[in-house]
This record gives C-alpha cells, structure tokens and sequence, in this order.
C-alpha cells in the first residue's frame, strides 16, 4: 500500500488553497506560537471565571483547528458549521471575563442539561443497565436542586414556569454586543446556524438550479465558503487572544498587534470585521 491511499483528505484542495493565500503556511506558524504561548502553561486556577475563561478559550483553538482542517479541504459548509461552535464559546469566555460572577451560572447548568439527557436517555432501552443507579439518583437529585435557579416565568397570568433554556437569561446577540463582538454575530453565528441544521437555507445552498423544475447536487469543492469561513474563524481566534491577554494579564500586547497585522496581510483589512475594537 502506498503513501498516497494512506492520505486523509484532498491533496489538489491543499494546493489550491496554499495558492489562494500564499502567505497562510508562514503567518499560521506565528498565530500557533501565540496561541501555544497562551494555552500551553501551568498557571493556578483562582476562581471559576479563571477555570471557565482558560478553557473555553482552549476548545477554542481546536474548534480553529478543526475549521482549517475543513476549509483547506474544501469543505466551506462544514468549515462553518465549525465556526458557529467557535464562535459561540468565544461569546461565551468573553462575557464571563467581563462578567466573572457568570461562571458560576454557567458551570451549575451542567446540571440542568444532565438531568434533561438523563431525562432523553429514559425512552431508550436498557439505560439503567449502562448507568449506575447512585449516578441516576444523584443527577435527579442535583437537577431538581439547580431547576429553581434556573427558573424563568412561562404565563406570567396563570402563575407557570419553565426552566431557562440557557445559563444566562441573555441570547448569544445580546452577549456579542455587551462585548463587542456583534460585527460577527451574522457571518459566525447566525449563518453558521442556518447550515448547522435541517434547514431549506442548507438544502438551497448546496444545489445547482437547471430550470424551474430541475436541480442536482453542487458536488464541487466550497473555496469561496471556505475562505470565508476560515477568514471569521481566524477574526475569531483572535479575539480569544485578546480576552486571555486582557483577563489574564499575559502582557503580550504588542505580539497580538502582530498576530492583527498578519491577518490583514493574509485576507486584507476589509475582512478584519473591526479588530481595532479592545475587548
């Protein structure tokens, strides 16, 4: 067996995509030092924001890594689907360093959406065979405790609740705003989202219309959906740098005005959605 049947993706979509941005390989190398400098270090974790901020800003980069992946395959729609994951946690490890008190809110959800797995997990067979019953009791135990935090009102005439459909009474728009980060609310989240799930916008997306009554499949690379979505994850990784700079203190200012730069020389400074904007 050769080298070549061992290869995991399309090597022409390499190529063409190390010919679109020819600057990539080099500028890529610099972005992963930093974000090696930043994630990679022993530090003591002081409070939940430090434990919630350090590694979400952690899934961050593999969430970064997973979209290239993607989008040097060809893969744009997928890169996105990527994106919208990124994008959600950056959201989220932000507002909770601006906001630290919220780390607390966010890590007791745990216990909500166990209890509302272990509540999905019931209607299959032989789940309490695969989960132990201290593990069952204690996660109805915990979710019946956290419900009442997490209470929001249903009818506010007939006096009913429902739990929050989240750890934060605020949507994830209203989060980017409060930190700044709303410019890539639509191209990071809400598009994203569209392609994320059984949507006629992911259908329409991926079909070549012949006339009124026939369609096929557009089975071509996306390199144009891919550079976009990679263009937003990379706006993104950056900004996580910038709320781990800012929250913990790192001090490395000038090399993320560095990393800003390379990201301008790769895409062009009208795809840099406002990175002059401190977090």
């Amino acid at each position: 067996m050769t080298t070549e049947e061992h290869t995991v993706g399309f090597p022409q979509e390499w190529k063409a995509f190390y010919s679109r941005h020819p600057l990539w390989a080099e500028k890529c190398k610099l972005l992963i030092s930093s974000l090696s400098k930043v994630f990679i270090r022993e530090f003591s974790i002081r409070s939940p924001a430090d434990k919630v901020v350090f590694f979400l800003g952690r899934l961050c980069v593999e969430d970064f890594n997973e979209a290239f992946l993607l989008c040097a395959n060809g893969y744009g729609f997928g890169g996105l689907k990527i994106v919208r994951g990124l994008y959600e946690r950056a959201i989220t490890g932000g507002y909770i360093a601006k906001y630290p008190k919220g780390a607390d809110s966010f890590l007791e959800y745990h216990f909500i959406h166990k209890g509302k797995m272990l509540n999905h997990a019931k209607n299959f067979p032989g789940i309490n065979e695969q989960i132990p019953k201290d593990e069952i009791e204690e996660t109805n135990r915990l979710y019946s405790e956290f419900k009442a935090k997490f209470k929001e009102p249903l009818c506010k005439k007939c006096g009913t609740f429902r739990t929050q459909f989240s750890w934060s009474k605020l949507d994830t728009a209203s989060m980017a705003q409060e930190i700044g980060l709303e410019a890539l609310y639509f191209p990071g989240y809400f598009y994203p989202t569209l392609q994320t799930h059984a949507t006629p916008s992911s259908l329409m997306a991926r079909l070549i219309v012949h006339d009124d009554v026939n369609a096929s499949f557009d089975e071509r690379a996306q390199q144009d959906w891919a550079d976009r979505a990679l263009i937003v994850a990379h706006n993104i990784i950056i900004r996580v740098l910038m709320v781990q700079n800012s929250y913990f203190k790192l001090q490395i200012d000038k090399e993320i005005e560095e990393r800003k730069n390379d990201f301008v020389s790769i895409w062009g400074r009208q795809k840099a959605f406002d990175l002059e904007n401190k977090i």
